[in-house]
């Protein structure tokens, strides 16, 4: 295609052409006035207007009932009523117009050898002026050959990226060529209402800015086509409702202001469903459910009957037509079990001829639903594969949350190859994109690349201030539980900040989850959630009270009065909290150490205790973790409790994490519960497979543990345990590193040289933060275990004896 026109040409043929329409619109309007005026009996006289499609218009709609009689407007080509019988025209009179200068004039007859001519200039246009000048011709077309120029203007458009010049011949393009024909739709004949209609969302589509008139336009427009619908239905085959329900979908103005035309022409669908092709029929279910209809057509009878047709024809229909089908069934909330059942049986077959939108489609239907047949799943694993060069971030998208949904971790290849298309298109990610993947990636515990993390944060950055609280706190909690700090995320929690006074309970924990996940104490933004959290805390439920607790816990965010709210709060509502709640609950007043008042402590340990006594509840390992080092914490030392914790896990001891077995330990040592040998042999059966697990703090549980519970373990295990310090020493804290050494002098056991260096090494380093305590724990140690502590000494006397 030859290269465009220059910007100064188009725009100044476009004022010519905006000129001419507003001297047309001049002409009409004044010529309307003149009729209102005349009275009544009298006929008016017109000769020529400044436009054929004025004459058409006026022709069409001034029409007045008079003595039980009509005025009609004469025309240039039309005689007076009683002359011979007339007849509606279908389109424009093959006349161009005469001037308006007062005195008749013939008007030429518009060949079929000018329409072919204009044709094929619409056919030849290469450049914009072309197209401009078309649109100065066409006032000799009628709706349906105009509806032609959006299309082709938008495909020369779509070679540069100038929105102030589609703006420019946008407008003249409705202000010359449509507003005069959607000024009084219902004259139109039914196939030039929807040539007009399309035309006008085409337009409206392309230039979604072009003004409010072109909106007005478009509702009166549809609601014409609707009255059309309801009134003769039969005039319309399936490919014009086919049409209708396609611009029912295309812009923001037809999904909000329109839903009763797509509701007309769904019930006209139905109507003619033995015209349907199975295709077809998939088109109609598809293309409803894109519309903003879900909740006018849920239930809808015409929509029962759509999905019956639909289920019983599936097996004809095409792999993308039965893919789109579900999808729109699926969206519109008429699925019935067995519906599901039978379609799931009938993609099975088809998956292996999926496109990539194909797979798109079914995989969000089935992620909507919730369930799906493990053999269709491995089936599109396989499909996906297949299609992975031709997934776009959208595809890959819908598929992280799609598996994500029905909580089913795809073989590693494939999320590897996903994360690979997520990378190649992530320059395309859009706000939605990238809370799909973040979110499906979290709940399937599947940890991408950092570098695919980053690449999704700065896509991100342009697009922050525009982010509502909801989408924020999202994003927020994503890369919390994900672990990954992006480099912009003070971009994030700044615009939060400014965003709180609008968030609800939802948005309040998910951010703070985050902010405590990743361990980032915005002061300023904590302050500010816990603020809102304090004005709606009526509002929230038990999880996200607790929730709330244990991410100020985890942040280190103690607020008294907030505290005592929550536990009141939840008092009242304690027997809707569940196992979760309790462990969240319990752990963060411990590290908080929060005492709540002693009612509210007996209230939650027996609410835990009926949730352990409730027969067929499955436990997290991890929440009873929690709970035995909490209620040691808090020192809550009911037999009872600690029973049930202490029979719930005799079994899960080989398949313990190195954290549950120091919070174990450590809990039972505290509050004096005796375990038994084989008990206590089981764990450090466990322990020497998860060394490698223990970080300093469980180290020290453990340590601590030993020493309280007087079982000493085998010697080499001791070795190994102690062992695993010295290389993570540096971020050990003294608190952790003194308990450690302590236990080591109390079972009188020398750790070795190179620990005991490692030990005065961190005190060394960190003597600011060693308090009297610990530097006489740390030299109680190596006396016991006969060691000499060269390096302590020089730092113990200058703690005692500080130089002036």
């Amino acid at each position: 295609m030859a290269a465009l026109g220059s910007f100064d040409v188009i725009l100044e043929t476009c004022r010519e052409i905006s000129s001419t329409s507003c001297q047309r619109a001049r002409t009409l309007s004044r010529l309307r006035s003149r009729h209102a005026c005349k009275t009544r009996g009298r006929c008016i006289a017109f000769a020529g207007s400044s436009s054929t499609k004025d004459q058409y218009l006026l022709r069409a709609s001034v029409r007045e009932p008079v003595n039980n009689k009509q005025v009609i407007i004469k025309s240039a080509n039309r005689s007076r009523k009683g002359k011979g019988k007339q007849s509606p025209s279908k389109q424009l009179p093959d006349t161009l117009p005469a001037e308006e200068s007062g005195e008749n004039q013939t008007a030429a007859t518009l060949t079929a050898a000018q329409r072919a001519k204009f044709a094929e200039r619409l056919q030849d246009a290469q450049r914009i002026e072309d197209l401009l000048e078309l649109v100065r011709d066409a006032e000799m077309l009628n709706p349906s050959e105009v509806a032609v120029l959006p299309v082709v203007l938008m495909q020369l458009y779509k070679q540069r990226s100038g929105r102030e010049q589609a703006a420019v011949v946008t407008h003249a393009f409705f202000e010359g060529l449509i507003k005069p024909w959607a000024l009084e739709p219902s004259k139109l004949p039914v196939q030039e209402q929807l040539a007009t209609l399309n035309c006008l969302v085409e337009m409206n589509r392309w230039n979604p800015g072009a003004g409010h008139a072109l909106t007005r336009s478009i509702i009166m427009v549809s609601h014409a086509v609707k009255n059309s619908l309801q009134g003769v239905p039969n005039q319309f085959t399936a490919t014009h409702l086919l049409q209708i329900l396609g611009s029912c979908n295309k812009t923001v103005v037809m999904r909000q202001a329109c839903p009763q035309l797509a509701l007309a022409c769904l019930t006209a669908c139905v109507r003619q469903l033995d015209s349907l092709n199975p295709d077809q029929l998939a088109q109609v279910a598809f293309t409803s459910s894109q519309t903003n209809l879900r909740l006018n057509l849920k239930g809808a009878d015409q929509m029962r009957v759509l999905v019956r047709a639909g289920v019983a024809r599936a097996p004809a229909m095409s792999a993308l037509s039965l893919t789109q089908f579900v999808f729109g069934a699926v969206a519109l909330g008429n699925m019935k079990p067995a519906h599901i059942q039978t379609l799931v049986t009938t993609a099975l077959g088809v998956v292996p001829q999926c496109s990539a939108a194909a797979l798109k489609n079914l995989l969000w239907a089935l992620g909507t639903v919730g369930s799906a047949d493990h053999r269709l799943l491995l089936a599109l694993e396989a499909q996906l594969l297949s299609q992975s060069p031709y997934l776009g971030a959208s595809h890959v998208s819908m598929a992280v949350w799609a598996f994500g949904r029905l909580n089913h971790l795809p073989q590693l290849g494939l999320m590897q190859e996903l994360a690979n298309q997520a990378m190649l298109n992530s320059a395309s990610l859009t706000t939605k994109h990238s809370k799909q993947l973040l979110w499906g990636w979290y709940t399937l515990r599947y940890y991408p690349p950092d570098a695919l993390l980053e690449a999704i944060a700065k896509r991100l950055t342009p697009l922050v201030h525009n982010m509502d609280a909801r989408t924020l706190s999202e994003f927020i909690w994503a890369f919390g539980g994900l672990n990954y700090e992006p480099s912009n995320m003070q971009l994030f929690l700044q615009a939060a900040q400014d965003r709180s006074w609008q968030m609800n309970t939802h948005d309040i924990s998910q951010t703070m989850r985050g902010l405590a996940n990743l361990r980032l104490g915005s002061r300023l933004l904590v302050q500010a959630l816990v603020r809102r959290a304090s004005t709606i805390l009526d509002t929230f439920n038990t999880q996200a009270l607790a929730n709330l607790a244990w991410s100020m816990a985890h942040l280190n965010y103690k607020h008294e009065g907030l505290l005592d709210a929550i536990v009141n709060q939840l008092l009242r509502n304690v027997d809707d909290m569940n196992q979760r709640d309790v462990a969240d609950l319990l752990s963060a007043l411990a590290m908080l150490k929060h005492q709540p008042i002693t009612q509210a402590t007996d209230a939650i340990v027996q609410h835990m205790i009926h949730l352990l006594q409730e027969p067929g509840t499955t436990w997290v390992l991890q929440d009873l973790s929690t709970v035995c080092w909490s209620v040691a914490k808090l020192n809550v030392g009911n037999r009872t409790l600690l029973d049930l914790i202490y029979h719930r896990i005799l079994v899960d001891i080989p398949v313990l994490s190195a954290k549950d077995i120091s919070y174990q330990l450590w809990g039972f040592a505290v509050l004096g519960y005796p375990l038994q040998s084989q008990v206590l042999a089981a764990y450090w059966d466990r322990l020497q497979h998860v060394l490698a697990d223990l970080d300093p703090v469980d180290l020290s549980h453990v340590m601590w543990a030993v020493a309280r519970l007087d079982s000493y373990p085998a010697p080499g295990l001791l070795d190994a345990l102690l062992a695993t310090l010295p290389p993570q020493i540096s971020s050990a804290e003294p608190a952790a590193v003194v308990i450690i050494a302590h236990a080591c002098g109390a079972l009188r056991h020398h750790p070795g040289d190179a620990v005991l260096a490692a030990i005065e090494d961190h005190a060394q380093q960190n003597s600011s933060s060693y308090t009297c305590a610990n530097w006489s724990a740390l030299l109680q140690t190596f006396t016991r275990v006969h060691a000499r502590p060269n390096r302590l000494f020089p730092l113990l006397l200058q703690e005692v004896y500080p130089q002036p």
